[in-house]
């Protein structure tokens, strides 16, 4: 009592002592009182191997204070003791937080056990051991403190306690940080601990060596293949080790031991310059330079700030540090994510692997991060995060490196042996260089070179006034039917006595020009490709070509006669006039092929070039090309936009929107490729394969209880085509599909192209049951009297009047008057182009029916409509709207 008195007389000491006694009594009963409850003890068992002490904790904040050991046991500390439930673990936070647990033993007799701390990044712990209130051990260790300092000479904090079954004993810690405060404890038997320490470290050490090995791999690729995308990722997995090195206290313990400061800089540098050799090793593996140069530049601004992160290590505050290393990672790896997404959804081969790669290795990070953080609650998976996603990453990286390494070096292979092919071929050829450089090789016909030095000896004669010449290209149509059931070599038969027919049918044709004529060679026909033939006249006149080819048509689509059967074959043709049309030979050549190109949509398919039958550029003309293979390899898509009802909100349908996505040209819109396929005919097998999709659409969606329509727009070619009706009525039986569901829309200029035809072929639609609406109403030039004679349901109002209606009075006043005058005559009113929510106020007001545009939806790809219709309904609680009856 000495030390508190002063230099007092010992009566005043003797009552200061008595005062000081009561007032801890009494602050100590007044503390008990206002507790939140009892806590308590940890019970410890001499059969006890392993126990995780996931309670009975109370905790003291020491704030701006430093407290000692004492100062936290006296009585008058006792009411700001805090009962803590589960496991310490506060996030970051500065602040030095005192610790007690107070274990029972319920072994007779002294146990040993080790109470071990298994987080290693701790800067500073102490452990103070009571037993019946009197000191027994004391220790300081940290991770800021030399590791041969530590009680036990393992990579966590361990301390050895003795306890007996006859006292009362209590644990005080007092830990302090400046990195994630958290307190994961157990207590061990010794023996328990070593084995179960040898075994996390051998996992561990596999760890590790698993990624030496595929580091070691991938450095000897690197100097293998010298490709900088194997160095960045060599350095990758380099740093992937030395972070779990650092993390796991590994590296502290056997590399560094008496140099704490280097091991605090090994995790404030890791971690930025891990995630620097990320993003460069991404930009260089996907290409980013050239496949998306917004993904470059984003990655390597990431790149930079990491590198100044790293930077930062040496000279900030390891709390200010590690929280900017942070944030960086997580932007850097959303950034990583997102452009590996982009790639994947342009069809990338690469992104495929690099996206499950990254995602294992973000969510394994992520995890380890949150669950520092305190957000995460503790689990076993928690603390081995980084190193499941890590390998995983690597290993899948590592897999799809060496499958591009195996994909170029097969490429570069395939390029080799198609040169030495090309030098044999060349060799051949050159063996037979007079027989095949003008004559096909199948049905020994002269070929295109022979046809090209026939034009070019006659352009002479035709260029004098009064002269022309005539090119006219024939093309067997059906003859890959032939290929596939009689085989190639009948095939080839067939098309050896084609050739032969040919040739003489245009020898009987007035005004012809024969192409080859030697003693032992005649002949009036080129076999130009594949299935297509040229022959070459001199006519009167243009108008003489007409009759001309018509009787070389019929001719050629006579049956032939072969090994008993009757094989029929079709016939496009196309001719092109010098000099009036072509300047030129392969002018000539290029006009008579986009003639037959457009034979197609002739009745006859028979077409002369004309100079308004020639809108192909390079681009359209390659589009066309691929348009048709699109169609053959179903590389097409739809989307589909919702259709909803004004008064209700629920869905009453979807429009089908066909998408095009070409492999180089990117997105083409419908209004540049769908005018093309008019005019070459290709629009009536793209009508068809949009119905079949659409009606199987529709199918899908009843089958999961969605009874919706869905309308499909048709072109005026369609309203020509005879078959049509039945196209459209076989298409609704295989499919099973109400009639009343599917919606046919045609624009009013496609009625007007020929409104006889039209009206006939609407009616046979509205017979079927099938509804009928007039797109684009109010663009077109036909008049309402016409409109009324068509079996129509519903008149879809232009966009452009829709889409400025809430801000200008004159589209608003021509919305209502169509909206009223469609009501009276007993139509539908559909309005496209919402595109805000007071153009759905004034539909409403006006009566409109049916609204769509892009304030109530996007087109929805097909994969996703029914996933959007769940949430829609489930959002506004409506129940799904049934399919539009026929209102006619």
């Amino acid at each position: 009592m000495h030390g508190f008195c002063n230099g007092k007389t010992p009566e005043c000491c003797s009552g200061q002592a008595a005062s000081t006694i009561w007032t801890a009594v009494f602050a100590l009963l007044f503390g008990l009182l206002f507790m939140v409850g009892p806590v308590l003890a940890v019970e410890v068992r001499w059969d006890q191997q392993e126990l995780d002490i996931t309670g009975g904790y109370e905790f003291l904040r020491e704030g701006d204070r430093t407290l000692s050991v004492d100062q936290v046991r006296h009585p008058l500390m006792a009411d700001q003791w805090q009962a803590l439930e589960g496991k310490p673990n506060f996030g970051y936070l500065r602040d030095a937080v005192w610790y007690r647990l107070d274990l029972e033993v319920l072994t007779q007799g002294d146990i040993r056990r080790y109470f071990e701390v298994s987080y290693p990044l701790l800067d500073r712990v102490e452990l103070y051991h009571f037993a019946d209130g009197l000191p027994v051990f004391k220790a300081l260790t940290g991770d800021n403190l030399p590791h041969g300092e530590r009680p036990v000479d393992v990579r966590t904090f361990v301390f050895p306690l003795l306890l007996d079954h006859e006292k009362e004993h209590i644990l005080y810690l007092r830990v302090q940080t400046s990195g994630a405060h958290q307190l994961p404890a157990r207590l061990w038997k010794p023996e328990t601990f070593y084995s179960a320490n040898e075994k996390d470290m051998m996992w561990r050490a596999m760890f590790y060596g698993m990624l030496l090995i595929m580091a070691a791999s991938t450095l000897y690729l690197t100097f293998t293949i010298r490709e900088r995308s194997f160095l960045y990722f060599f350095g990758v997995q380099i740093f992937l080790m030395v972070i779990m090195t650092g993390l796991h206290g590994v590296a502290f313990q056997y590399l560094f031991p008496r140099l704490p400061r280097v091991h605090e800089l090994l995790i404030l540098t890791s971690v930025p310059l891990g995630t620097m050799l990320f993003s460069l090793f991404s930009i260089e593996f996907l290409n980013l330079r050239t496949r998306l140069r917004w993904g470059f530049q984003l990655l390597r601004l990431m790149a930079a700030l990491t590198f100044v992160a790293f930077l930062g290590g040496f000279f900030l505050s390891y709390d200010l540090s590690t929280r900017i290393s942070v944030m960086l990672a997580a932007m850097s790896c959303l950034s990583i994510l997102t452009v590996g997404l982009a790639l994947l959804h342009k069809g990338d081969r690469s992104a495929r692997h690099f996206v499950v790669a990254w995602v294992a290795l973000l969510v394994g990070v992520v995890s380890h991060i949150l669950g520092l953080s305190a957000v995460l609650p503790e689990t076993w998976q928690i603390p081995y995060a980084v190193e499941i996603g890590s390998v995983s990453a690597s290993l899948l990286l590592y897999f799809a490196m060496g499958d591009r390494f195996h994909t170029e070096r097969s490429a570069r292979i395939e390029e080799q042996h198609a040169r030495i092919e090309a030098m044999q071929a060349r060799e051949l050829a050159e063996s037979r260089v007079m027989e095949a450089a003008r004559h096909h090789g199948l049905t020994g016909l002269p070929n295109r070179v022979a046809l090209e030095e026939c034009l070019q000896q006659h352009l002479g004669v035709a260029a004098r006034p009064g002269k022309s010449l005539a090119l006219v290209l024939l093309h067997l149509r059906g003859f890959d039917d032939i290929n596939k059931t009689l085989g190639h070599e009948n095939a080839d038969a067939i098309l050896t006595e084609m050739a032969g027919r040919m040739d003489t049918l245009v020898k009987a044709q007035p005004g012809h020009l024969l192409i080859e004529n030697q003693a032992s060679r005649v002949f009036a026909v080129a076999h130009v490709e594949g299935v297509t033939f040229a022959c070459v006249f001199r006519p009167p006149c243009k108008d003489d070509m007409a009759p001309l080819m018509g009787a070389l048509a019929e001719g050629v689509r006579q049956p032939v006669a072969f090994r008993g059967l009757s094989v029929d074959l079709g016939l496009v043709g196309g001719c092109s006039f010098y000099p009036d049309d072509s300047p030129d030979v392969p002018t000539l050549l290029r006009h008579a092929f986009i003639a037959f190109d457009r034979a197609d949509a002739e009745a006859d398919h028979m077409a002369v070039f004309t100079a308004d039958l020639n809108p192909y550029s390079e681009r359209r003309l390659t589009l066309m090309t691929h348009l048709r293979m699109a169609l053959d390899s179903d590389d097409l898509t739809l989307s589909f936009q919702p259709q909803l009802s004004v008064s209700t909100g629920r869905v009453s349908g979807f429009e089908a929107l066909l998408r095009w996505q070409h492999p180089d040209h990117g997105f083409v819109p419908p209004d540049e490729f769908i005018p093309m396929a008019e005019q070459t005919g290709l629009i009536r097998p793209v009508t068809a394969w949009v119905l079949e999709k659409s009606l199987a659409f529709c199918r899908e969606l009843e089958q999961v209880g969605f009874k919706v329509g869905v309308s499909v727009n048709i072109s005026a070619v369609n309203l020509r085509e005879t078959s049509f009706v039945d196209i459209v009525r076989e298409a609704l039986e295989r499919h099973q599909v109400a009639a009343d569901r599917l919606v046919l829309e045609v624009t009013e200029t496609a009625t007007m192209v020929d409104p006889k035809a039209a009206l006939q072929c609407l009616r046979a639609l509205n017979e079927a049951g099938i509804r009928l609406s007039i797109d684009d109403f109010g663009t077109g030039y036909s008049s309402l009297s016409y409109i009324r004679k068509l079996p129509v349901h519903e008149i879809k109002i232009d966009r452009s009047f829709v889409m400025e209606m809430s801000s200008n009075r004159g589209d608003a006043t021509i919305v209502r008057a169509t909206i009223n005058m469609c009501h009276d005559l007993g139509y539908d009113v559909v309005a496209e182009g919402v595109e805000n929510q007071d153009t759905c106020d004034l539909l409403s007001s006006m009566g409109c029916d049916i609204a769509q545009g892009y304030h109530l939806s996007r087109p929805i790809p097909r994969a996703d409509v029914i996933d959007w219709l769940r949430t829609y309904y489930q959002e506004s609680g409506q129940q799904p709207f049934p399919a539009r009856v026929q209102s006619h």
